[in-house]
């Protein structure tokens, strides 16, 4: 996802490039400030499904989450995507015959509610959905009654904000950026990390 009110055209199928240095940064702020456990140590079933990747580039997610021990499926509606299973609607599978540990993804912008929802459907009891977002995901009306019902545990706030295009490294985005943590089952009121 990029944001793309200032004259950017939207990519097919909302696929962005997710910077790794993102990633690796939001996962040592989790690591270092979490109190929700998800670690490689404990072999967690963990699920990427929008995991991206094309004939130039390699999957975000779990190319980093790989390198830090985790094992990830990866899942994609592309036909070009790198992800194990692809051609795969995330938001049209309806059963798993055993529930993931951890959704996290970059999910397409226009559908992230909807993918959050789904996600939290399918990870297990205390299991963690993660997905990054603009920070003013926040914000809006439409949104409003999402923010009452979701279990959002805690937001690591980026403090740079990323570019999505690997061919323009220097180029960030317009809009700064956050990783949701939210958690199936969390009642307590979110945490903020500014990372």
């Amino acid at each position: 996802m990029s944001s793309v009110n200032r004259g950017t055209v939207r990519n097919a199928d909302d696929y962005y490039i997710t910077p790794h240095w993102l990633i690796e940064d939001f996962l040592a702020a989790f690591a270092e400030n979490n109190m929700l456990v998800c670690s490689p140590d404990e072999s967690p079933r963990v699920l990427d499904p929008s995991a991206g990747g094309c004939d130039k580039y390699e999957m975000s997610y779990p190319t980093v989450l790989e390198k830090e021990g985790f094992t990830v499926d990866s899942w994609d509606i592309r036909a070009d995507s790198r992800a194990s299973v692809i051609n795969c609607d995330f938001l049209q599978v309806k059963s798993l015959k055993k529930p993931y540990d951890m959704i996290i993804t970059n999910p397409p912008f226009n559908v992230a509610q909807e993918f959050t929802e789904h996600a939290l459907e399918m990870v297990k009891e205390s299991g963690l959905v993660i997905m990054l977002q603009r920070l003013n995901w926040l914000g809006s009306q439409k949104r409003k009654p999402m923010w009452q019902k979701l279990p959002l545990a805690a937001v690591y706030v980026h403090s740079k904000r990323p570019g999505f295009d690997p061919a323009k490294p220097s180029k960030t985005d317009s809009t700064e950026y956050a990783h949701f943590v939210f958690c199936k089952g969390h009642e307590l009121a979110p945490e903020l990390f500014v990372i």
